[in-house]
C-alpha cells in the first residue's frame, strides 16, 4: 500500500487552497459615495438642508391634498423619463424652461 501514499498525497494537494501563489488585485473601478439625489448636486452646500426641507413642504402639501411630483428631489434621469412620457404638466415645464435657461446663463458666464 506504500506505493498509493505519493498518488494520495498528490489528488489531495490538487484540493487544497494554494499558498502564496494567490493573485491580489485592485477592484476594476471604483467610485466615491456621493449624498446627492441629482447628478449635477455634487458641489453644492447643505444639500441635506436643502433636501429635508424639500420633503417637509411635500409631506405638508401631501396632508393639505395638494400633493405633486417634485422634481427638485428627482435624478436628472428621472426629470428627463417623466418629460418624455409626458407627465408633466404646464407649470412643470415652465419651471423646467426656466432652469434650463439659468443654467445655459451661468454655464456662458462660467466659461
Amino acid at each position: 500500500m506504500s506505493f498509493l501514499a505519493p498518488t494520495v498525497r498528490a489528488s489531495l494537494r490538487a484540493f487544497r487552497p494554494q499558498q502564496g501563489s494567490a493573485v491580489l488585485s485592485s477592484p476594476l473601478h471604483t467610485t466615491a459615495a456621493r449624498p446627492a439625489l441629482k447628478e449635477s448636486d455634487h458641489n453644492r452646500e447643505n444639500l441635506d438642508v436643502h433636501y429635508e426641507a424639500e420633503k417637509e413642504e411635500g409631506l405638508q402639501r401631501k396632508r393639505e391634498g395638494k400633493g405633486k411630483w417634485k422634481g427638485e428631489l428627482a435624478s436628472n434621469s428621472e426629470a428627463s423619463i417623466k418629460a418624455d412620457r409626458g407627465d408633466l404638466d404646464a407649470e412643470d415645464v415652465t419651471t423646467l424652461q426656466e432652469k434650463t435657461k439659468k443654467e445655459l446663463h451661468s454655464s456662458k458666464e462660467q466659461k
